[in-house]
């Protein structure tokens, strides 16, 4: 059994990386899914953060490497005092510790936590609110600007497509009931869209197959789709449709 002060290399780095992670699992679900506020639940800062804490430790390890285990042993390594006492009293063998450089992982680790960091707080930073139109329900071959169902949308000419939601479907529905859900979430919808001015946020795809523009929509930071989730009108886009029929 290994004593308390001989932990792995491993766990040193992985410790840190836990303070990175949601401790409850609302957090981890908004995390994952994006759900309600459509952010995560950590500031892109405890990024920077862990990747300093590793940094810290690393430099430690090899500055100081005190009661640390050697690589792929399991036994702390002797610290330099340890050294110059196991070889005081026979001077003939006596050397100089080595000096210990430092590791390239204490720059690396916190570089890659400031691009991490950047690139996670602009995926999760909602747009500004400066889309401002009234949109009626599509009724004619010609769309300009009005609701299609309770995830697609025409504003100015374009048709956009809500990218973090999937709605029941009006047009081609499974039965009777995914029917009457899909016709309260295009209602929805165009409430949501009149209410005031919102925000288009693009992501990795810039369309859909069917020539719609993917955009998540927000307003004041919250996504629109998430509330249309939250009541009921509904599915989180996970890749696929998932059933509203029984």
């Amino acid at each position: 059994m290994r004593e308390p002060y001989q932990l792995s290399r491993r766990a040193l780095v992985l410790g840190p990386l836990l303070l990175l992670f949601p401790n409850d699992a609302e957090a981890r679900r908004r995390r994952l899914w994006g759900g309600g506020g459509g952010g995560g639940s950590r500031s892109p800062f405890a990024l920077l953060i862990g990747g300093v804490l590793l940094g810290a430790i690393l430099v430690a390890n090899s500055v100081f490497g005190k009661d640390l285990p050697s690589k792929g042993t399991g036994k702390p390594r002797a610290s330099r005092e340890a050294l110059g006492r196991s070889t005081k009293f026979n001077p003939t063998k006596r050397t100089a510790a080595p000096r210990r450089g430092l590791s390239p992982w204490v720059f690396v680790l916190p570089l890659a936590g400031i691009v991490i960091g950047g690139a996670y707080g602009w995926a999760t930073v909602p747009p500004e609110d400066t889309i401002s139109a009234s949109f009626p329900i599509c009724t004619t071959s010609v769309r300009t600007t009005c609701v299609v169902d309770g995830d697609t949308f025409w504003l100015d000419g374009v048709k956009y497509r809500i990218a973090d939601i999937d709605t029941p479907e009006i047009s081609e529905p499974r039965c009777a009931e995914e029917k009457a859900l899909g016709e309260q979430a295009k209602i929805r919808l165009q409430s949501l869209l009149n209410a005031g001015a919102f925000g288009l946020k693009a992501g990795l795809r810039d369309e859909d197959k069917y020539g719609r523009k993917l955009r998540e929509v927000y307003r004041g930071g919250q996504s629109l789709g998430g509330q249309l989730v939250d009541e009921g009108l509904a599915h989180r886009w996970i890749g696929f449709k998932q059933s509203w029929c029984g």
